[in-house]
């Protein structure tokens, strides 16, 4: 009787994979519970970078505090927040660093203690970083935005490195709004907004007389040409342009001037971005159209905020925003504001003058209305035209029969305008009372929020880290057709089971050897 061989291949087999087992699955459960992990992304998605540690230990001087929103570990619960969660939990653990959770709904007075105006909106799911006066929010919108292919990324860490870096610079971008023809002041009506610029957008407002200095500060981050009641000088004018031709950034916010003066240099300045400003005031014929016309003080004060008794000012008036046309234009600055629109909000705007185009189309130059006047519509639905007339408003006899020339005709009362050569960009509204809370009618926010949401942009104070957003790398396969995707999918299904089908055959044929 032949002597039969015995084979341990299959005893060393199950000997290894319990093995495996026995190491790997406490190995797991240890891991899992003392929260370690090892970060095999290629992108390193659960690891801070060098840049924010560095960022980190640079300030280690300065005390940050990260509130959330959330409960942080509620964030394991759910793989796709886990880039988020592991980008907080490594940065509490510097001695620098503290998070604290404020829910909001549980939460009520710290969140007011930390956006009293509710400038911030705080919601559920932002981050609040703050150090000393400083504060940054995070939208919580923007912390997984999706990439072309409409694959969700992680910004997390490049959005909070970013806030770390403006909160412990001590200091902010500045705007600096001009003086010296008859403007109002930051420290009184534009007091308030002013406040808006630093705790919305992260802007320090500063007053500057350009006469007083050689040229437009180094540090500005945009210019504010702000309700001038006198045209500015020549020197004033071309320090302007230099600043400009560096890819400076400008807000014209140019209400109606009743005395007779003509603001050569300022139409100067609109024209070389191709905006013509006219010497006009608008009025609503139409009754429908006419809104509130109480500023939040009226309100506050207990005034009957009723239509019927405060919507008799023609100069109070709805209007429309222009949706962007990438067909035309590439900056979109009113989307935000048609989305409130579409929920049920209204627009509005009082005591504007208009703007238009002078005519010329440069290819450097692109340009387009953001906010217009809107159709005469009556109780039917039926249009004729429009129904806001243009008043003639300081200039001269030949600028007041172009005014009065303009009725009847779609008005733009707000334009923005950018070169593309310079890099430089502008926007003009024809009216001041968004940034004067006590001549603002409530009723106008909309408009407000607009202005603000626009220096974006004009100049982006997040701070660039250079981190990027970071996402899962994945391998992919392109295809002329459907047919040829077919015919691959079965070559890599019939393949692998012809190999398993030889492998089979082969182990019968020698299971006995």
């Amino acid at each position: 009787m032949k002597k039969r061989k015995f084979n341990f291949s299959g005893v060393v087999a199950i000997v290894l994979a319990i093995l495996v087992l026995v190491v790997l699955v406490p190995i797991n459960v240890i891991f899992n519970y003392y929260d370690k992990y090892y970060d095999m992304t290629p992108s390193s998605m659960y690891t801070l970078s060098d840049t924010t540690v560095n960022l980190v230990n640079e300030n280690s001087d300065k005390d940050v505090i990260i509130y959330t929103t959330f409960h942080v570990k509620e964030l394991r619960d759910y793989s796709s927040y886990l880039p988020l969660y592991h980008t907080l939990t490594q940065l509490e653990e510097y001695d620098n660093i503290e998070i604290i959770e404020v829910i909001p709904d549980e939460d009520p007075t710290i969140i007011n203690e930390l956006d009293p105006n509710d400038n911030l909106s705080i919601t559920t799911g932002d981050i609040i970083v703050s150090c000393d006066d400083l504060i940054k929010k995070v939208d919580a919108s923007a912390i997984f935005p999706y990439d072309d292919n409409d694959i969700s990324t992680y910004a997390g860490e490049e959005l909070l490195a970013g806030a770390i870096q403006i909160v412990t610079s001590g200091s902010l971008p500045k705007i600096y709004f001009l003086t010296g023809h008859g403007e109002k002041s930051i420290d009184d009506e534009y007091s308030e907004y002013a406040e808006y610029l630093k705790t919305t957008n992260n802007y320090e407002a500063v007053e500057l007389n350009l006469s007083e200095v050689d040229a437009v500060p180094e540090d500005t981050a945009i210019i504010f040409i702000a309700g001038p009641q006198t045209d500015l000088t020549d020197d004033e004018t071309e320090k302007l342009r230099e600043y400009a031709a560096d890819g400076g950034a400008m807000a014209f916010f140019l209400a109606p001037v009743e005395d007779e003066i003509i603001f050569d240099n300022i139409e100067d300045l609109l024209e070389d971005y191709e905006i013509e400003m006219y010497y006009n005031v608008l009025e609503e014929t139409n009754p429908n159209n006419l809104i509130c016309e109480l500023t939040s003080l009226d309100i506050y004060n207990g005034e009957d905020q009723s239509d019927s008794a405060n919507s008799q000012n023609p100069r109070v008036f709805q209007i429309e925003y222009t949706a962007a046309d990438s067909d035309s234009f590439t900056e979109d600055l009113t989307s935000g504001v048609l989305e409130m629109v579409s929920e049920g909000d209204v627009g509005g705007i009082s005591n504007t003058r208009s703007f238009g185009s002078t005519g010329d189309d440069s290819m450097y130059i692109e340009k387009s209305p953001i906010i217009q006047t809107l159709l005469n519509t009556d109780s039917t639905g039926l249009s004729s035209g429009y129904s806001a007339v243009s008043v003639a408003c300081g200039g001269d006899e030949r600028t007041a029969e172009y005014a009065e020339s303009l009725s009847g005709q779609i008005l733009y009362p707000a334009y923005y305008s950018y070169n593309k050569q310079t890099g430089s960009k502008i926007l003009a509204f024809g009216t001041t009372d968004i940034l004067d809370a006590s001549s603002m009618p409530q009723s106008t926010w909309l408009t407000q929020m607009l202005s603000l949401s626009s220096l974006i942009w004009l100049f982006d104070s997040n701070y660039d880290m250079n981190i990027g957003n970071k996402g899962i790398s994945l391998d992919y396969m392109s295809f002329a057709s459907a047919e040829e995707a077919t015919s691959t999918l079965r070559i890599f299904t019939i393949v692998p089971i012809c190999v398993a089908a030889v492998g089979l055959l082969v182990w019968l044929k020698r299971r006995h050897s």
